[in-house]
């Protein structure tokens, strides 16, 4: 997997948004930008990314998990 720094820019739309995600380390917090463009901070925990973000002088972003592991999934209507 791509390894990123903060402030790496992405395009914005949704299926960017994934490309963004994708790129981050799994198990990780990210901090990313009010408009979802670019990492601001990583962080083993939510405190951590939430205290670099911060520092990076960011005063409103969006905190997030990535998850442990990509998983494929079907989804069905369940009835």
């Amino acid at each position: 997997m791509a390894s990123i720094t903060p402030q790496m820019p992405v395009r914005t739309k949704a299926g960017n948004r994934l490309e963004l995600l994708l790129s981050a380390p799994m198990n990780s917090w990210i901090a990313l930008s009010k408009d979802e463009s670019k990492i601001i901070a990583i962080g083993k925990t939510f405190m951590e990314a939430d205290a670099t973000a911060k520092q990076a002088g960011e005063k409103d972003y969006v905190l997030t998990r990535t998850p442990d592991a990509w998983l494929r999934r079907a989804l069905y209507p369940v009835r």
